[in-house]
């Protein structure tokens, strides 16, 4: 169990890094804003904090320090 929820927050991770290198080719990606909301509110939700019990104040910050 700790292993599926593991995966879905990794693949979240990785779909916000890839929304967010699309943005910076092309700040008019629909598609790629919409990817990064839709994980924002993820990071925000119950069910991820069910998934993993982080502060998802922590990760959206630890995100932006990786990407910098």
């Amino acid at each position: 169990m700790r292993q599926l929820a593991a995966a879905i927050v990794d693949r979240a991770v990785m779909d916000w890094q890839k929304a967010v290198t699309q943005l910076e080719d092309n700040p008019d990606y629909q598609h790629a804003w919409s990817t990064k909301d839709e994980i924002e509110r993820f990071f925000e939700s119950e069910w991820f904090n069910f998934l993993c019990e982080i502060n998802p104040d922590f990760t959206k910050i630890h995100l932006q320090e990786v990407r910098a």
